[in-house]
């Protein structure tokens, strides 16, 4: 369901494809059953951060060496993710704008989606955006519930999705997400990771390991902080499936 492309060199060097998505709103995909969502208008500086505690991780780039992340780490300009062996990298294509809004990190059967959105330093989106993906899910005809996680509340979502032979299936999916200072980190774990706790618990550690740079151009809440392939990265020969997540 990922789309792996397999590439000769070091197992530990994730290998990297990339999907398109269409987007009626590409600039905030940062709402919805995947996605967080602000009022217009840039993030405020005023006030003080969110009151995550992030003390075990994901990082904001003050918080870190950026030179020393980046080492072991695949850059991927608002992000910086941690590699391990065996890891395939997909980055999802906004179809309109042609910009990277999230990347996906698969192991094997086991998958977390990734995507990074501009906030405000006052208040955490975290809450608003969990309301509006459960009723995205039921919209869609599935279901959505609220339980704890490894980074505070957690959505368990079972939702219909298209499988790329055409039929409609359920995919359960956990949403987990971080507030940090003028950004959310969501994180969507897919497949094994949903239903394997040492899977799990390896994909929660990946997430820990990420480093958010958001930079400090003026963006609006929920603006999606946009990405970029690594350096040196392979383009696929068929980008056409779309990611469901």
């Amino acid at each position: 369901m990922w789309g792996r492309r397999r590439r000769d060199g070091d197992e530990d060097e994730p290998e990297v494809e990339e999907t398109t998505q269409a987007s009626s709103t590409p600039s905030r995909s940062g709402t919805g059953a995947g996605s967080g969502s602000g009022e217009p208008g840039e993030a405020g500086d005023e006030g003080e951060s969110p009151k995550s505690d992030r003390t075990g991780g994901p990082f904001d780039e003050s918080e870190v060496d950026l030179a020393e992340a980046r080492k072991g780490r695949v850059d991927l300009g608002g992000l910086l993710v941690k590699a391990a062996p065996g890891m395939k990298l997909q980055l999802q294509i906004d179809q309109r704008t042609g910009n990277a809004t999230s990347a996906v990190l698969a192991i094997e059967d086991a998958a977390v989606q990734l995507i990074a959105v501009a906030a405000p330093r006052s208040s955490g989106m975290w809450g608003q955006t969990r309301l509006q993906i459960t009723q995205d899910a039921k919209r869609r005809g599935g279901r959505a519930d609220e339980a704890p996680g490894p980074f505070g509340p957690e959505i368990r979502l079972v939702v219909p999705v298209q499988a790329p032979d055409g039929k409609q299936v359920l995919q359960p999916s956990r949403v987990s997400a971080v507030d940090g200072p003028r950004w959310m980190l969501r994180a969507t774990f897919l497949g094994k990771a949903t239903n394997d706790a040492a899977v799990f618990q390896q994909f929660v550690d990946l997430v820990k390991q990420t480093v958010v740079v958001r930079g400090q151009a003026p963006m609006a809440p929920g603006d999606v902080i946009a990405l970029k392939p690594p350096a040196g990265s392979q383009q696929p020969v068929d980008p056409s499936q779309p990611l469901q997540a």
